[in-house]
């Protein structure tokens, strides 16, 4: 009978053991089950993220002779950009003076940036092999650098002519960086009037939105209106040039700049002098009668050389002023002087009396190179320019040449004075000279140009005055502050967190693709915190799920070191990054608070649970035993 009860107690205790054992299970699988289904829940409501310039100035030339495939006429001849279903067909071609390396160019094409551009804003860029090709009129091929672009049009533009900037980059045989612009003019004739576009602004080159020729009217000094074939008059070794100018809308104290360029002909008749006046607006007679008309009426008198050459020979007056909205306006108009009275150029080549005379050539000084002391130019910061003046004469010297640097809109110079002496240069000499300036911290990503006058005189003491212009590309600086992320100091084994991700804008340019992601032994992220691009002056934020898988090595729990990294992008494309170290512990999911230690246990929950009911088992059994052994004493005293 004790037997019997020693054994069916015993039963009984391990029903109970495998009864602990088995609930213990079922919880913990209904916890599990539970955050399958949580992660489920979570994941249909959850948002996941997805996320120095040198310029090798006169090294290539335009051909001006040929016409080749795509083009209607030569340069010399007229050169316009055809427009077809909705795209302007860009051709040019161009000619080395040297052998460039790997016979190859880079072009990169850029536009004036009036608000009423025709233009849709592409990255236009391809490297130009030099190639042969044909051209009409003629039975072998051509050997050039042709570029050509199809520039897309809004469908929706203003009539007027456009300027389209072709950087050319280049390496010379010796390594030099050549660097060269050329601005080819696109007319649009299919779209919309000038007074129904509604635009406002700068206009650049012979936009439709600065000024209009008088074409109708005779002015005292014309013979005849523009419309008529008006040509400046010649007598008395002096040529007469009349522009009456009228502006599409008003301008500031109703007055107007008006300076002149001469062109480069071997033999070109006109004295050079700084010709350049401020004119008002004012009333004119007109076609002789008393009727007078307002406009802005241009008049220059230019001196003739004695010994002059017949011929037609441009003359660019180019216009400056500014409307009363403080908008400039810049424009250029070319007009041929006509010269019968001198000398007949095949003539005088003819004559054999031996002694023909050779033309001589204005000595031209150019920039022939320039670079700054940083790569990348950032705005606000002080940056040095050197630029090197070459004389091309190869035979004459300049002297007292006065160099005048002129700062475009958002760049200020920093040194005392804007001007520099030199008081001669030899034929085919070079000279350096260095200034130091700043592109405004407040100006947008851009480029701006730096104007460069040089005044000089020859041998004869002939005054001279030559332009150029130095390109900078500035940036603006990436300043993003990003808070710290908060990572718990603790995390049980399959525990889901979430995590944020904020950042601040706090420079002037755009940010873009800022996002963060996470790296950490034992820890799965959901994905990346895309937090996206961001404006100037905004704070966004972006998010991510973190969760604990155990740790890789031996121990599943313990501590474990990652970092978040940032990544974002300028307004140029360079990709920048900053990064969060972070530690934090992995707990066991028996662990009943996170102030414990970290389990090196690296058994499963089971096997623990077994220990403590084998244990049950064997304190059950020296129980039963001891109650048995001591039963027949019992007995023995109660009979």
């Amino acid at each position: 009978m004790n037997r019997f009860r020693w054994r069916k107690t015993i039963a009984a205790v391990c029903l109970i053991c495998c009864f602990v054992i088995g609930a213990g299970a079922g919880a913990q699988q209904d916890k599990a089950d539970q955050t399958v289904q949580d992660d489920a829940d979570s994941a249909g409501t959850m948002l996941t993220a997805r996320g120095s310039s040198d310029a090798g100035a006169g090294v290539l030339t335009i051909d001006n002779q040929h016409v080749y495939e795509g083009m209607d006429a030569s340069y010399d001849g007229g050169y316009v950009p055809k427009i077809e279903k909705d795209k302007a067909v860009l051709v040019l071609p161009l000619m080395s003076k040297q052998k460039l390396a790997h016979e190859q160019i880079t072009v990169s094409v850029t536009f004036g940036g009036a608000e009423s551009e025709p233009f849709v804003y592409k990255n236009y860029e391809k490297a130009v092999p030099f190639g042969y090709h044909k051209t009409a009129g003629r039975s072998e091929k051509t050997g050039c650098y042709l570029v050509s672009f199809a520039l897309q049009l809004k469908n929706e533009r203003v009539n007027g002519s456009y300027p389209v900037t072709l950087s050319i980059r280049a390496e010379g045989e010796t390594g030099d960086e050549i660097r060269q612009d050329f601005t080819v003019y696109v007319t649009v004739t299919d779209g919309m009037a000038a007074d129904r576009g509604g635009m406002q602004g700068s206009s650049e080159g012979g936009s439709e939105t600065g000024f209009a020729i008088d074409s109708k009217n005779v002015y005292p000094g014309m013979g005849k209106s523009y419309a008529k074939g008006y040509v400046p008059k010649v007598e008395r070794d002096e040529a007469v040039l009349v522009l009456p100018l009228l502006p599409k809308r008003k301008l500031s104290q109703n007055r107007l700049t008006v300076a002149l360029t001469f062109g480069e002909a071997e033999n070109l008749p006109l004295v050079r002098k700084n010709y350049e006046k401020e004119i008002q607006s004012n009333q004119h007679k007109v076609n002789g009668t008393k009727r007078k008309k307002s406009c802005y009426l241009a008049v220059f008198h230019l001196k003739l050389k004695k010994n002059r050459f017949n011929g037609s020979y441009p003359v660019t007056l180019s216009v400056r002023a500014q409307d009363e909205a403080g908008n400039s306006i810049q424009q250029d108009f070319t007009v041929y002087v006509t010269i019968t009275d001198g000398k007949d150029p095949a003539a005088e080549g003819a004559q054999g009396d031996g002694q023909e005379e050779v033309p001589q050539f204005a000595p031209k000084v150019m920039i022939d190179s320039y670079r700054f002391s940083k790569k990348t130019i950032l705005c606000g910061e002080k940056v040095t320019a050197k630029m090197t003046l070459h004389n091309t004469s190869s035979s004459e010297t300049i002297k007292n040449m006065l160099v005048s640097v002129a700062p475009g809109e958002n760049v200020e110079l920093l040194g005392k004075t804007a001007s520099r002496y030199v008081e001669q240069l030899g034929a085919g000499e070079t000279v350096t000279l260095s200034f130091d300036f700043r592109v405004s911290a407040a100006a947008p990503r851009g480029q701006y140009n730096i104007d460069v006058t040089m005044d000089y005189a020859d041998k004869k003491a002939n005054p001279y005055t030559v332009q150029g212009v130095m390109k900078v590309s500035a940036e603006q600086p990436v300043q993003i502050e990003i808070a710290p992320v908060s990572v718990p100091d603790k995390i049980q084994v399959g525990e889901t967190v979430e995590l944020q991700a904020q950042a601040m804008n706090l420079g002037k340019g755009k940010i873009y693709n800022v996002r963060a992601v996470l790296e950490a032994d034992g820890l799965t992220p959901s994905g990346t915190a895309f937090i996206g691009d961001m404006e100037p002056g905004t704070s966004m934020t972006g998010s991510m799920e973190l969760t604990a898988d155990g740790l890789s090595g031996d121990s599943l729990y313990g501590t474990t070191q990652g970092k978040i990294t940032f990544l974002y992008e300028d307004e140029a494309g360079n990709e920048m990054t900053q990064e969060q170290p972070f530690e934090t512990s992995i707990l066991s999911p028996l662990s009943e608070e996170n102030s414990g230690g970290s389990a090196d246990d690296t058994k499963h929950w089971w096997v623990i649970m077994a220990v403590i009911a084998v244990l049950l088992v064997q304190a059950a059994v020296i129980f039963i035993m001891r109650r048995a052994k001591n039963a027949p004493a019992k007995e023995g005293e109660g009979a």
